[in-house]
C-alpha cells in the first residue's frame, strides 16, 4: 500500500531573520489559498505566517499563537515571544534571542505567586521536553519534538529566528509591578540551543512539521518524516551532541549605526537617554559630556559583559591617564600555575548618539596595548565603518561596547537588583588612581 503526502505548489521554507506576515489580512489570505492550494506569481504570500507554517489544515490554526503553543501531540512546540511593548523598566519577559551564536534565553509562562510554575502548560510541555531531549537514549531522544522560535516586534509581523531544542532549565524568582503592588513570583528561565541550518542552505522546510503531524495520525508517514528532518537533528537525535550541530555565524563583520543604538523611543533608547543626561550635567563640554564621572559606568559595563572571569580594578586619574581609561583583569583557569591573568585597558566616551567613534579614538587605547593585553571601548554613541574595518583587518584583541549594549547591559542589571537608574548610578564609585595597569595582575 502506498501513501500519498500532499505537496504544496509553493516553497514553505523558512529563513532567520524574515518576517511573515500575521495581521487580518494575512489570516484572510491564507484561508483562500488553503481552500485553492494555489498562488499566482505575483503573490506576496510567501511571507505569509499562516500559509508558510498551516497551510494544510490551516483553518484551525489562524487564531492568535502567543507565549508556548502546541499545535499537535508530536508536530512541534512554537515559542512565540512579544517584544514589541516594552517599558522602561527592565520586563521579567524580555527574552533574549542570540540566535548567531547558538542560544535562545526565555522566560516561562508562569506570572502567579501562588502557583507552581511546573504547572502551567506551557512551562509543563518545555519540562517534558527537556527531560527527553537530554535522555541519554538515541530511542527516547527521537521522541523529542522540534521547537520553533519566533519574534513579535510590532503589530501583524513575526521574525523566524530558528529551531532547536532546551539545553538548560533554571528556576527564577521574578516580579511584576512597583511599590505596593509589587509581586513577586517564581518561573523557568529555558535556555534553548539554536541548530544549524547550513546544510540546508540556511532554510527550515516546513513540509518537516507537516509530516510529523501526519505521522502521528499514521505510523506509516513515519519513513517520510524522518527523510524531511534536517541533517543536524537526525545527527543530534543519534549522539546527543549539543555543541556540534549548534548554529555559529562565522567570521566577524561591521555594524551599522542602527544595529549599535537602541531603537528610538525604545525602553532601552530611554535608558540611554538618561543615561547620557545624567552624565551630561558632570561636564559643561559641548563635544562630549561626563567623560571623567562616566568611566566608573563604563568599566562596570565592561566587567558584567565579561563575567565572573573578570576581576575588578580601577577608573584612571584624569589627568595623565596615558590613553586609557580604567583598568580591569580577566583570569582564565584555575588559580597557581594554571590561570593566566589578562590586562583589559579600557576607554569611555560619552557622545551623543549621533557622535561617532573613529579611528583615532580607537588607535590611542590600542596603542597603549601590551602583548597579552586587551582593550575595551565603551560609548553611548557608535562606532564608525572605518575604525571597525581597521580593528577586524588589524585583528586588534579590542571589545567595542555601543550605547545599545550599554542601555541593554544597565537596564539588565537594574532589574536584577531592584534598584532604579538613578541609584544605580549615583553608587558608582569615583574613585581614582595612579596606579600602573601591570599592578592588577599582582592582585588577589
Amino acid at each position: 500500500m502506498s501513501y500519498y503526502f500532499t505537496p504544496y505548489l509553493f516553497d514553505m521554507v523558512l529563513h532567520i531573520g524574515v518576517s511573515y506576515k500575521t495581521g487580518p489580512q494575512a489570516k484572510k489570505e491564507a484561508q483562500e489559498i488553503s481552500d485553492t492550494y494555489y498562488i499566482s506569481e505575483d503573490d506576496d504570500s510567501s511571507k505569509n505566517y499562516f500559509i508558510e507554517t498551516h497551510l494544510k489544515d490551516g483553518k484551525k490554526n489562524y487564531f492568535n499563537q502567543a507565549g508556548i503553543f502546541k499545535p499537535a501531540e508530536n508536530e512541534c512546540i512554537i515559542i512565540s515571544s512579544n517584544t514589541k511593548s516594552r517599558g522602561i523598566n527592565y520586563n521579567p519577559w524580555e527574552d533574549e534571542f542570540n540566535e548567531d551564536v547558538g542560544y535562545i534565553n526565555y522566560y516561562g509562562d508562569n506570572k502567579r505567586p501562588d502557583t507552581d510554575p511546573a504547572t502551567t502548560r506551557g512551562n509543563k510541555y518545555l519540562l517534558d521536553q527537556f527531560k527527553i531531549s537530554h535522555d541519554p537514549n538515541p530511542e527516547v531522544r527521537a521522541t523529542a519534538v522540534p521547537i520553533v522560535f519566533f519574534e513579535t516586534r510590532k503589530q501583524g509581523e513575526r521574525i523566524f529566528h530558528g529551531y532547536g531544542v532546551i539545553k538548560n532549565v533554571k528556576l527564577v524568582t521574578q516580579y511584576t509591578g512597583s511599590g505596593a503592588d509589587k509581586a513577586y513570583f517564581s518561573n523557568y528561565l529555558f535556555t534553548f540551543c539554536v541548530f544549524s541550518m547550513k546544510k540546508e542552505q540556511e532554510g527550515f522546510d516546513w513540509s518537516w512539521i507537516e509530516a510529523r503531524k501526519q505521522a502521528a495520525k499514521d505510523k506509516n508517514f513515519l519513513s517520510l518524516a524522518n527523510a524531511l528532518a534536517p541533517k543536524e537533528w537526525k545527527f543530534w537525535i543519534r549522539t546527543g551532541d549539543l555543541e556540534k550541530v549548534r548554529r555559529k555565524v562565522y567570521g566577524r563583520s561591521t555594524s551599522k549605526k542602527e544595529e549599535q543604538l537602541p531603537t528610538p523611543g525604545s525602553a532601552d533608547d530611554k535608558i540611554l537617554n538618561q543615561i547620557y543626561e545624567y552624565y551630561r550635567k558632570k561636564d559643561n563640554s559641548k563635544a562630549h559630556s561626563g567623560d571623567f564621572e562616566f568611566e566608573g559606568l563604563a568599566k562596570e559595563i565592561t566587567r558584567l559583559i565579561i563575567g565572573d572571569a573578570c576581576h575588578d580594578g580601577w577608573v584612571t586619574k584624569s589627568s595623565g591617564d596615558g590613553g586609557y581609561d580604567f583598568v580591569l583583569r580577566v583570569d582564565i583557569g584555575t588559580k597557581g600555575i594554571s590561570q593566566v591573568r589578562q590586562v583589559v585597558l579600557g576607554q569611555a566616551k560619552c557622545y551623543r548618539r549621533d557622535q561617532r567613534i573613529t579611528g583615532e579614538a580607537v588607535d590611542r587605547v590600542v596603542a597603549r596595548l601590551k602583548r597579552g593585553w586587551i582593550a575595551a571601548f565603551v560609548t553611548t554613541s557608535f562606532f564608525s565603518d572605518p575604525a571597525q574595518r581597521e580593528i577586524l583587518e588589524d585583528d586588534y584583541p579590542i571589545m567595542l561596547i555601543s550605547g545599545k549594549q550599554v542601555a541593554q547591559t544597565v537596564r539588565k542589571y537594574i532589574y536584577e537588583k531592584n534598584i532604579t537608574l538613578q541609584e544605580y548610578l549615583d553608587s558608582l564609585s569615583r574613585d581614582q588612581s595612579f596606579k600602573s595597569p601591570e599592578d592588577i595582575l599582582k592582585e588577589e
